[in-house]
């Protein structure tokens, strides 16, 4: 499936960061089952990220009593028809929450660390610059519906400088001395630009952004960044991902420190990556170790 959906495990513990497409539910469900979920980011609202969170909040069996929601905008928090890029998919998904008596929480830049039984969450994006930008766009893709009460929405979204991918929610992610870096669909100069500002550039795991799409990552960012192991989420169908542009920077900086990279796959699609790879630059791929394993412990 297209998507990303991560559940990370402490002590007794969950912490969910999206939810995929919405049967990702059920591998959720799995995971998580026996343990306290104590916190949900919502990183932004593609349907590909939220389908499964949705379809959890639905569940009256799952225990959300003592458990957190955060997105980069609870008031931009729907009905996910269809598969595009909606705003809608953000509005009814917080009426359902606050139908099972709890709300969505802010989470930008500028917020305080969150501290969950030793697990530190720092926020690293969006900054309250992109989040504005994004309720602009989404302002003028709502009209109001007089006879239904309700906001509608156009059929062609404004979705300027691709704002929605581009405000994603990045988080810091530290427990017991390791630490990780998840990018969510974020662009690559807005994560450089924080993560100096935080100056933050060693990890122990890197989610790339975007399923390793071409326009999400650059040299600059995987230069800043220190880690030779990386997440890429997608079963490469529909959008084709990763792109082989995205797959040869990883490869010359593997090269550059002098090393190999491991690249984790949540689908075993390594033999596809190698040859998109060949066709495009007729030449084999090194540096890289693809390592199919959804379940990665640090």
């Amino acid at each position: 499936m297209t998507g990303d959906s991560f559940v990370i495990k402490w002590k007794e513990n969950n912490l969910l960061i999206d939810g995929g497409m919405p049967n990702t539910y059920g591998e959720i469900q799995r995971k998580v089952q026996g343990n306290n979920l104590r916190a949900v980011f919502v990183t932004h609202v593609d349907y590909d990220h939220i389908g499964g969170v949705i379809n959890l909040i639905k569940q009256p069996e799952i225990d959300i009593s003592n458990c957190t929601f955060f997105m980069n905008n609870p008031d931009l928090a729907s009905n996910y028809n269809g598969s595009e890029v909606r705003y809608e998919h953000g509005d009814t998904l917080q009426k359902m929450l606050q139908q099972r008596g709890t709300d969505f929480l802010p989470v930008t830049k500028d917020s305080v660390p969150i501290e969950i039984e030793g697990l530190k969450i720092t926020p690293i994006l969006p900054t309250q610059s992109l989040c504005q930008k994004l309720c602009d766009n989404w302002d003028l893709s709502r009209t109001w519906d007089e006879v239904k009460g309700d906001y509608d929405y156009l059929k062609s979204q404004k979705n300027n400088g691709d704002i929605i991918n581009k405000a994603s929610v990045c988080l810091i992610i530290e427990y017991a001395q390791k630490k990780v870096l998840m990018l969510g669909d974020s662009h690559a100069d807005d994560v450089k630009e924080s993560l100096k500002e935080f100056e933050e550039y060693k990890f122990d795991l890197v989610k790339l952004s975007h399923h390793g799409s071409k326009h999400n990552t650059n040299a600059g960012l995987l230069e800043l960044i220190d880690c030779n192991d990386y997440i890429i989420s997608t079963n490469s169908n529909k959008y084709e991902h990763p792109d082989p542009e995205t797959i040869k920077l990883l490869s010359n900086r593997a090269r550059e420190k002098g090393c190999e990279f491991n690249i984790y796959l949540n689908y075993p699609i390594e033999g596809i990556i190698r040859q998109r790879y060949m066709q495009k630059y007729n030449a084999e791929l090194d540096s890289l170790t693809f390592i199919f394993q959804q379940d990665v412990e640090l």
